[in-house]
């Protein structure tokens, strides 16, 4: 049936015109998909709960076991403790079970401290309440059961606990603010804008008239991007939750429904960014309330997912303490089966022989259950070689170290208030931070450093030095405002006045800055996430043009009129921001001007992008103009100054409109939107401009020079990883003394790939025709393009060869993951100690691909400092790090494993040698308790304290003398010889012990109170005292350093000894009561405890008096001079000339 000619007239009249973006982008496929409102059939609890805790009541007992019996030690002892289950055993289950079990309990006991606090910390966020709407009812809710797709209601200062889109806010334009510290550290406020074309839905009434479909992302952890697209419907009345996907395409909504008023706005399509995502743990500030709908919940949103833990990395000398482990399981094999095949040859022979028949009462088990007998029972001996408490002294050791890093007044920094801050704030003393106590060791085997140059060399205070217009250089420094007093002269030219006209125009639209009134300070204060814009803005506003107000598309700024002077407010339309990255390495604003109409497009960025995109027209950019501008950007650079271009060009409508089209697609496209994007920009960023340049100067840290020269003198060497130009970072290199006087520089710039290696090959030999040279030191400058192309051209050998004769290396203009690929380069080469230091989001890659990440701690705190492994606030105190702290740990480490590998070695050696006595019976040689308590009561506590005071040389000292950090590196604490050593040293003193005891009781004829003769019981006390006066002797012989501590704990432990004895003798476990008041009353035993503890310890004093007098270290040789200062001069004076003038044996090796 034909329609009447006015309804048709009617119907294309009202025809409505689809949206650009829906079918642009309809072959993508659609990740995640949200839609608002939610229906009722969908709503579940529990939702949105969060739980953060490594265990539940149910798990506990059985992940914490699988935890700790992961490693092969727990094994091992448990192992030892259920032998004595075979029946053979000498030892009871309960003193064999005892240790482990206390070990476990302590692990256990920590580890349900730590869940509980999470768990406490869990229940606060789940049950926090929120306003939600659900079938235009506004109510309340638990975060826990909060839903993707719920509408959710966030007020002032409340925090977010799910992922959400802004629908609109409490500001008309749709802007609003957020604080990420829990996110990424950073206080400064951050502004994110709503879905543009519902910014003006903002009540109640309005907002539960849309229904929104988000197509986006799938949940990834990534917190620096979001791409999604949105599609939406406004109904007249309250929105129904059952629409689908085709309810928001154009052809579905017909002209009736458009005409009785159902669809009173869209269908239409948003792209959705950052901008828009409101992140669980950011908090709202500065407006009063946001509608957003619910995109991620649970551990689907961005920060849980970002809670997992870092690769775990592991010291060295963890993975050398294995190996050295080895070596004692094998000395453990050769005692355990040693004894068991000399007990069952023993056997054998009494079996043949049918003699010593009182010792089985005639009965005899075969052959093969005696040695299994045997085994199990040695076994359960023996276990005690490797010291039970090693591995928990480690962690309280490094724990320890850990804490005296942060205490550590010398590495703590005073930071004064930042100029917005209250005048009554405070200055704030900034703490180091010990993220990663596991690697503390590590911090005295660093070879490679490298470093970031801004923020971390440098001080990240950006001040703006000079601006270049037109062959004219205006010295902000010397004369603040001098580029406003110079356009608003009466004598400046008008060609000149319209291009710095334009150029501050550039400066005051083209950036991300936010003004905002300090009500305290009553100034207006500039906010910003990089510290180079906010140094723009503050610049250019002390030439009067001051930024005044932003909103999501205008900016408003003030400059005076040039015939009255009086402030003249200025509103220009921001259509487009080309947001900056550090691929683009610039940043564009498209404007349209409010007097002409015309669309400008603004530009600034690195020189070199800059330049290559400037137009070739001479009437543009003629090349007299473009040669000044280079002479001046190569001056300002020279100098240290960091540099940017700044450009604009006209663009037609017909080219703004392609470049919107093409814009917009790519805004809501889900498939590789950001190279659709950096696509549409270089339709308009090309053909520019020159206006002129900019020169900012970030100062260099207190002692960063010094740093630099001490760490080189250690023989670390060090690579300056930066995004300046080449110019800028040899002039860095220079002032920083990471190209000292007298070295050879090498530049690397090669235009291609191959052109690379033939470069590189060309570096080789010419460094071979300047071996002359090298003793003063060769300095490399790499730029990023010769940098991709090693790494493109597969040339990582070549210039891995090349760096390492290289005492500094300076790459420029280096991307994130270069800075990271330069790491793993030299890491995964050379196999070298290597050390990342930076303060910033992009020095994230290099902090974690290093052994050793270190974070500068700013102002404002960063990514950097939470992927960190230690963090301060100035650079210069990665000197004290290494050579004290990580020195100190090193020694402190080392001599706490020697020692307790000696104490365990000597401890049970006896009673293998006991057996050959002992018809290889089994019999303990030691009271059993003593035997399971002596690792973990008896002689623990002396060798923490030797892991945790242990000093060789004073903290001034190793700050002075790089040698001493340099032959620490090289293993002076820690190698295969000092192991050998601690070997003989125990297997000397068990001969000594037992030998000497032997020959003091005889066949025990020697008469004791009462005229009892000394019995077993009395020899187990009696090797037991012998034992423990001998360690303790060698503790003293090694420590180098006595505190009150030390002494006060040696005190307790033979104290605890004695108490233990005496409990257990009033027991009656074991032990024949009056033994050890037996045992005190021997004359004999008082006589000989003094000579045998003489016997074993003279060897090893005579062996250190030796190697220290013949083949002195430097700490020797420090330790010396510290003790005979002479002359007037300190100790640290006479050890340093007596560096000058000897080559010691471990260095020259």
């Amino acid at each position: 049936m034909e329609q009447p000619a006015q309804e048709r007239n009617e119907k294309k009249k009202i025809k409505f015109q689809m949206p650009k973006g829906f079918r642009r982008n309809e072959d993508e496929d659609v990740a995640w998909e949200v839609f608002t409102p939610l229906p009722p059939a969908q709503i579940k609890k529990g939702h949105n709960y969060i739980r953060t805790t490594k265990y539940t009541i149910i798990t506990f007992i059985p992940l914490f076991l699988y935890g700790q019996f992961r490693r092969f030690y727990n094994i091992y002892f448990l192992l030892g403790a259920l032998s004595v289950l075979y029946g053979s055993a000498a030892l009871s289950p309960f003193s064999q079970i005892s240790p482990l079990l206390t070990v476990l309990f302590f692990a256990a006991l920590k580890d349900i401290i730590e869940d509980y606090a999470r768990y406490r910390s869990d229940c606060e966020a789940n049950g926090q309440i929120k306003t939600i709407v659900r079938e235009g009812v506004v109510m309340q809710i638990k975060a826990q059961d909060l839903m993707k797709g719920d509408l959710i209601k966030v007020v002032k200062n409340e925090k977010l606990s799910v992922d959400a889109i802004i629908i609109s806010c409490a500001h008309e334009d749709g802007t609003c603010f957020i604080e990420t510290a829990e996110l990424d550290g950073e206080t400064n406020l951050k502004r994110r804008a709503a879905i543009s074309a519902l910014t003006h839905y903002n009540t109640l009434e309005d907002v539960i008239r849309i229904n929104l479909h988000i197509q986006c992302e799938q949940p990834n952890e990534n917190l620096l991007s979001f791409e999604g697209r949105g599609k939406y419907t406004v109904s007249a009345g309250r929105a129904r939750a059952d629409r689908r996907r085709s309810f928001f395409e154009p052809e579905k909504h017909t002209d009736q429904s458009r005409r009785e008023g159902q669809i009173v706005d869209g269908p239409g399509v948003v792209p959705l960014s950052l901008t828009h995502l409101l992140l669980r743990g950011s908090v709202l500030r500065n407006t009063e309330y946001a509608w957003a709908s619910v995109v991620y919940t649970g551990s689907d949103t961005k920060i849980i997912m970002n809670m997992k833990k870092p690769p775990q990395k592991e010291s060295r000398l963890m993975r050398y303490l294995n190996w050295f482990v080895m070596g004692v399981f094998v000395y453990n094999a050769v005692l355990l089966f040693g004894s068991t095949v000399l007990e069952h040859q023993d056997y054998k022979t009494v079996i043949g022989s049918n003699t010593r028949w009182y010792l089985y009462g005639g009965n005899t088990d075969s052959l093969t259950t005696n040695f299994l007998g045997a085994l199990f029972s040695y076994f359960g001996m023996y276990t005690y070689v490797i010291p039970i408490s090693l591995f928990i002294m480690v962690e309280m050791d490094r724990l320890m170290q850990g804490m005296f890093m942060m205490w550590d007044n010398k590495m703590a920094s005073l930071r004064q208030p930042s100029a917005s801050a209250p005048p009554d704030e405070q200055p704030e003393i900034v703490h180091m931070k010990a993220n990663n106590t596991n690697l503390n060791e590590d911090l005295a085997t660093i070879e490679y450093v490298f470093s970031d140059k801004t923020g971390t060399l440098t001080r990240n205070e950006m001040i703006l030095a000079k601006w270049y217009v037109d062959g004219h250089v205006f010295d902000d420094m010397e004369r603040p405002g001098c580029f406003g007093d110079a356009l608003r002269a009466p004598n400046t030219s008008s060609k000149l006045r319209k291009q710095m006209d334009l150029f501050a125009r550039v400066m005051v639209l083209c950036h991300g800055v936010i003004p905002s009134f300090n009500e305290i300070s009553q100034k207006m204060v500039y906010e910003s996430q990089s510290p180079d814009e906010t140094a723009l803005v503050e610049a250019i506003a002390r030439s009067k043009f001051f930024l005044t107000n932003r909103s999501k598309s205008t900016v408003t700024f003030t400059t005076p009129d040039l015939q009255t002077g009086v402030a003249t407010p200025q509103v220009f339309e921001v259509l487009h921001t080309l947001e900056f990255n550090s691929d683009r390495k610039r940043m564009s604003v498209l404007v349209k001007d409010p007097e002409t109409g015309k669309y400008h497009l603004y530009c600034k960025g690195a020189d070199n992008i800059i330049m290559e995109r400037l137009s070739r027209d001479p009437a543009a950019n003629s090349p007299a103009t473009i040669e000044a501008a280079v002479e001046a950007l190569h001056g300002f650079s020279v100098t240290g100054l960091r540099t940017l271009c700044i450009s604009y060009r006209e663009v037609s409508e017909d080219l703004y409109h392609t470049f919107k089209d093409a814009f917009e697609a790519a805004e809501t496209a889900l498939v590789d939107r950001d190279l659709k994007m950096a696509a549409a920009c270089e339709k308009v960023e090309h053909d520019l401009t020159l206006l002129g340049c900019t020169a900012i100067e970030d100062r260099l840290q207190d002692e960063v020079p010094e740093t630099i020269a001490f760490l080189l003198k250690c023989g670390i060497k060090v690579w300056l990883l930066t995004g300046d130009k080449q110019e800028t970072a040899i002039n860095i290199g220079q002032s920083s003394k990471l190209i000292q006087p007298g070295m050879t520089v090498f530049k690397l710039n090669s235009k291609t790939v191959p052109e690379c290696g033939v470069m590189l090959d060309d570096l080789q030999r010419q460094m071979d025709e300047n071996k002359d040279k090298e003793d003063q030191g060769f300095t490399l400058v790499v730029d990023g393009l010769s940098l991709g192309h090693v790494f493109a051209g597969n040339h990582e050998k070549k210039m891995v060869a090349v760096g390492i004769r290289c005492r500094s290396v300076i790459c420029c203009r280096v991307t994130p993951l270069q800075k990271s690929m330069v790491v793993n380069m030299v890491k995964l080469g050379l196999n070298k100690m290597t050390l990342a230091i930076g303060d910033g989001a992009n020095d994230v890659p290099m902090i974690m691909s290093a052994h050793v990440g270190v974070g500068i701690i700013g102002r404002e705190g960063t990514q950097a400092v939470r992927s960190s492994d230690f963090s301060f606030a100035e650079f210069r105190f990665l000197k004290r790090l290494l050579v004290v702290h990580g020195r100190n740990s090193y020694q402190r480490l080392s001599s706490l494993m020697l020692y307790n590998f000696y104490k365990n070695i000597a401890f049970i050696t006896p009673q293998f040698l006991f057996g050959f006595y002992s018809v290889w019976c089994g019999q303990v040689i030691y009271e059993e308790f003593f035997m399971t308590w002596f690792n973990l009561f008896y002689s623990s506590v002396p060798p923490l304290l030797l892991g945790v005071f242990e000093q060789d040389v004073s903290d001034d000292i190793a700050e002075k003398i790089p040698q001493l950090y340099y032959q620490c590196r090289d293993g002076l604490y820690w190698n295969w010889t000092l192991f050998i050593g601690v070997l003989l040293d125990s297997v000397w003193h068990s001969l000594v012990v037992f030998y000497s005891v032997y020959l003091m009781l005889g066949d025990g004829d020697i008469g004791g109170p009462g005229g009892r003769c000394i019995g077993y019981w009395m020899m187990t006390f009696i090797f037991s005292n012998v034992i423990m006066a001998v360690v303790f002797a060698k503790l003293a012989i090694v420590t180098h350093r006595w505190v009150w501590v030390t002494w006060l704990m040696i005190i307790l432990s033979v104290i605890v000894f004695v108490l233990g004895a005496i409990i257990i003798e009033s027991i009656s476990f074991g032990s024949v009561k009056g033994t050890y008041a037996d045992s005190y009353s021997i004359p004999i035993f008082w006589i000989s405890l003094p000579v045998i503890v003489a016997i074993c310890v003279v060897p090893s004093v005579a062996v250190m008096f030796v190697r220290r007098t013949i083949w002195p270290t430097d700490a020797d040789v420090v330790v010396e001079h510290a003790k005979q200062s002479a002359a007037g001069r300190t100790g640290a004076e006479e050890a340093a000339v007596e560096m000058v003038q000897i080559e010691p044996p471990l260095l020259q090796a």
